[in-house]
């Protein structure tokens, strides 16, 4: 029985079959911000660097009452990944900072049972969750939150590279 073979298109990326599916266009070259979020301008461009997801990771480790590591959809866990694949391709390195200026952060909004979690880089929204409470919880978070005039939960700047 013959096999598939990758086979290419007119838009310049090798295309992968898959079982069932039309083939799609295999990702060559790094992870850029624009690949992965809807964000705009300089930060669209540029690869995700090691020391940007780490701030992300950062930041979200700042989350009260919310695990990260070990289970779930993370940015800053799939930051991390991306990070490194683009650090395999040589497109960055280690400790790197991406060219724009990179703030990771995240804002609280108190909504009835909880709060809604809005995690931004370079000031671009990238993702967003629900974090449900227990009434204690819901009065402890809400005393925590009130001195952020902002109300910024969290930032961490990743610093510019030189």
């Amino acid at each position: 029985m013959a096999r598939p073979q990758p086979r290419s298109g007119g838009g310049g990326g090798e295309q992968v079959p898959v079982q069932g599916k039309e083939a799609a266009p295999a990702h060559q070259g790094p992870i850029k911000y624009g690949d992965a979020f809807e964000v705009k301008g300089d930060l669209a461009g540029q690869p995700i660097a090691p020391r940007d997801a780490a701030a992300m990771r950062a930041a979200e480790e700042e989350v009260p009452g919310v695990r990260v590591r070990g289970g779930g959809f993370s940015v800053g866990g799939f930051m991390e990944q991306a990070a490194q694949y683009n650090q395999a391709l040589g497109a960055v390195q280690p400790g790197q900072a991406s060219d724009t200026e990179f703030v990771a952060g995240f804002t609280q909004d108190a909504v009835p049972g909880g709060r809604i979690v809005t995690e931004f880089v370079g000031g671009q929204a990238v993702g967003q969750y629900a974090v449900a409470e227990a009434p204690a919880e819901q009065a402890k978070a809400a005393a925590g939150s009130e001195g952020a005039a902002d109300g910024r939960g969290g930032v961490a700047p990743a610093g510019r590279r030189n």
